[in-house]
């Protein structure tokens, strides 16, 4: 009796628990069940490739400098020619506008422009050109006015002065990021390489203030003047730092010491220079032609000083 009585209590405790698998109550949410992983078919990860970082050489980025340089060279050449009026100045401009072209194709090759990985430079690039021929189109209308009316006109001045400040906003970071992408590695094995950087930098604040200089004279902004005295200073700035870096303490740069105070020497007399030309246009509201043409000589004496520093640092390349 014992034993039925305990297989009935078994059997009911089992109905019980049962029901208790089988029900849920309204605080209990049901758990799904456990997924056996052996089943499942194996997620293969997404396999994503590491872009190839573009690579800059040297011989790249000294060619871009150069061009940067060329350009800004003949940015100065077309606003000295209406004050100037000389037509030499306008065959400079042209002649300098040819050699931006010649090494614009050459640092295309060099900079490898073609490759997957430099297609970003390539864009940038391919967008300064576009502001160069938008700069040379509106310098020769410019040159057109000026010739047919023997007088310069503000509104072209004005246009002019846009393409240029549009071009120079462009090109200066661009060069200077450009740079930059050069491997510390490759720089620390030619001191020469990051001295040459330096140089080609500076040139940028020395022609942009040249043509400040001359931008003022024919568009009477106050500015002008204002940005010329800045761009000096960036270059007085920018040598200090050349000179500290100690490069040309070395004994072997001798020729490159003297060629360095050779041009700064120069540049002081150029700055002279520009603030007489900017007395005379205030006190008369033009320019004479004594120091117009005293003011280019010493521009050509700056940029003659430059250029044989430049020419010595690069030679050991």
């Amino acid at each position: 009796m014992r034993s039925l009585i305990l297989f009935i209590s078994l059997v009911l405790a089992g109905l019980v628990l049962i029901a208790g698998c089988t029900g849920t109550t309204s605080d209990v949410q049901e758990t799904p069940a456990p997924t056996d992983v052996s089943t499942q078919a194996a997620v293969t990860p997404v396999q994503t490739e590491t872009p190839v970082k573009a690579t800059v050489s040297i011989d790249s980025a000294v060619t871009l400098g150069k061009m940067h340089g060329v350009m800004m060279e003949a940015i100065e050449e077309s606003l000295a020619y209406p004050v100037l009026n000389e037509p030499e100045e306008k065959s400079d401009f042209e002649a300098k506008v040819k050699e931006f072209d010649l090494l614009a194709v050459m640092f295309e090759k060099e900079a490898e422009l073609d490759k997957a990985e430099n297609a970003e430079i390539k864009k940038s690039f391919d967008a300064i050109t576009l502001m160069k021929g938008k700069l040379v189109e509106d310098a020769n209308s410019f040159f057109a006015g000026y010739e047919k009316e023997g007088v310069v006109s503000g509104e072209e001045v004005a246009v002019l002065e846009e393409s240029i400040d549009s071009f120079t906003s462009a090109f200066g970071p661009f060069t200077k990021s450009y740079f930059a992408m050069v491997s510390e590695e490759d720089l620390n094995d030619n001191e020469h390489a990051r001295a040459a950087f330096d140089l080609l930098l500076m040139h940028h604040d020395l022609m942009e203030g040249i043509e400040e200089a001359f931008g003022y004279v024919l568009l009477n902004e106050s500015v002008e003047k204002e940005e010329f005295a800045a761009s000096m200073q960036s270059f007085d700035e920018a040598g200090n730092a050349f000179v500290n870096d100690g490069y040309l303490d070395n004994s072997e740069n001798k020729v490159r010491l003297a060629a360095y105070t050779e041009m700064m020497d120069a540049k002081e007399k150029m700055v002279n220079s520009a603030y007489v030309m900017f007395a005379d246009f205030e006190d008369t509201a033009s320019v004479s032609k004594n120091t117009a043409e005293a003011f280019e000589k010493e521009v050509d004496a700056t940029t003659t000083a430059y250029e044989k520093l430049l020419k010595e640092v690069l030679k050991d390349l």
